[in-house]
């Protein structure tokens, strides 16, 4: 049966936000027959651009709604809300300009040619599962390519964020997307109910490992499910001795304390010299005023996504052994009825903690743990050694020096003077390890939706 749950904001757990039922079994196989009811029409129709179009239209129309409810329910500051709900159109036109041309299908086939030729086929029903993060833009961002290439698309939000879930499920109908592209809410047990119908030809999620090896176990006995997977990041920031200190340590405080930390593609660790290892914290220490949160979403920080998750997070660097030393921040809960954390700033004082869990896993927060090193080839070659090989950055005044690192660095993004996180939708993302299982998304998403046929 159908069960009842609810979501509250972040900013204050006694607003409830959203409440109504969870999708069960029934409604599952339901929902999933219509979408597969609904591809063969879908597969073959002419206007899905235009169609999509439209999408782009009703949420630039209903921005302010976006806004509004990305603050209340995902704990967002307004400036993090307002660019999540301007992705959205954006992510729909350089999927129709830039990445559906890549992707061109069996009716663009030259009849003039006898060269071979390479057409795409639509692979079915999609079954994409969202994260609480993004709850919009990374949904959106797999939903998409999915109807863009010809797949009828089931897709469950972030449980954490269900009425944000309504609000796209009523623009996808707004602009006549609704039988094609259909929207349930729920959590484990809507997703491992979705996960087990017959009918799905694709799952694509986004989420954290644990996630990641469930789906791969629900789909372990159907090869031909073809599953696409990001599952965050450990992302190092190495620093090398000509780098310009300042930027440097602005772009490593954003990178790893905006959005409370709450990005794949956050910075998590800071590799600097040991000569200039005080000079970088005594710069961290000053960045860390621009990220504090103020408890308001006018802010420069939003929330954790809920007051235990933000109690977890703390709770686990509470438990930090010696050696992996707390430099500011606190680990208290800030006074207010916001899910809010300090900016974290950890010094690693014991090389043989470089093992431990808080270092090796993610920790989806915002902590920053420095990391000196005397010899930049055994730097090198721990960070390259790193499982979690999702986002990299290195600062250095030496282009050659960046690109020698970046060679050297086995991940999906290496930049270069920039922050770790902020990956561009008109590139490739995705991980490389254990971030993902070689599926990556943004441009190159439409692949992930569609089968290639050699037409000779």
């Amino acid at each position: 049966m159908d069960e009842p749950f609810a979501s509250s904001s972040p900013w204050d757990p006694s607003a409830v936000v959203w409440s109504g039922p969870a999708a069960g079994a029934a409604l599952v196989v339901r929902e999933v027959a219509a979408a597969a009811a609904a591809f063969p029409a879908w597969a073959s129709c002419a206007d899905r651009t235009a169609v999509l179009r439209r999408l782009a239209a009703v949420l630039v129309e209903r921005r302010g709604d976006l806004v509004s409810l990305l603050i209340r329910e995902a704990g967002k500051c307004r400036n993090d809300a307002e660019n999540e709900a301007d992705l959205l159109p954006r992510k729909i036109a350089i999927t129709l300009d830039q990445a559906l041309p890549r992707t061109p299908g069996v009716t663009a086939i030259d009849d003039a040619s006898s060269e071979p030729q390479i057409a795409w086929r639509p692979r079915g029903v999609a079954a994409v599962l969202g994260p609480f993060n993004f709850p919009l833009h990374l949904l959106h961002g797999l939903v998409v390519p999915a109807l863009a290439v010809g797949c009828t698309v089931v897709a469950k939000p972030s449980e954490r964020c269900p009425a944000l879930g309504t609000l796209y499920r009523d623009a996808i109908a707004a602009a006549g997307l609704g039988q094609v592209c259909r929207v349930i809410q729920g959590g484990h047990a809507t997703a491992a109910a979705l996960i087990a119908q017959p009918a799905l030809a694709v799952v694509a999620a986004v989420g954290g490992r644990a996630m990641g090896l469930a789906l791969a176990r629900a789909l372990s006995q159907r090869p031909e499910v073809v599953l696409a997977l990001e599952l965050g990041g450990v992302n190092p920031a190495l620093v090398l001795p000509d780098a310009e200190l300042p930027a440097a340590a602005a772009a490593i405080a954003e990178g790893a304390w905006r959005m409370a930390g709450q990005r794949c593609t956050a910075t998590r660790q800071a590799h600097v010299p040991l000569a200039q290892c005080d000079a970088l914290l005594g710069a961290l220490r000053s960045e860390r005023a621009r990220w504090r949160p103020s408890g308001e979403p006018t802010g420069p920080v939003g929330t954790m996504i809920d007051h235990q998750t933000r109690d977890r997070f703390l709770a686990t660097w509470r438990a930090a052994p010696d050696g992996l030393d707390l430099i500011a921040g606190s680990l208290d809960a800030p006074a207010g009825t916001a899910a809010c954390a300090e900016p974290l700033l950890f010094l690693l004082r014991d090389p043989a903690l470089r093992a431990h869990p808080l270092l090796r896993d993610e920790q989806f927060g915002p902590a920053l743990v420095i990391d000196p090193y005397a010899d930049r080839g055994e730097c090198l070659a721990r960070l390259a050694a790193n499982p979690y090989r999702l986002a990299a950055a290195v600062f250095t005044a030496s282009r050659a020096d960046f690109l020698a690192c970046a060679v050297a660095l086995p991940y999906g993004l290496v930049n270069h003077n920039r922050q770790t996180a902020g990956a561009r939708s008109d590139q490739p993302f995705g991980g490389l390890g254990l971030s993902g299982n070689g599926r990556p998304a943004a441009l190159v998403a439409n692949q992930i939706f569609a089968d290639e046929t050699v037409v000779w």
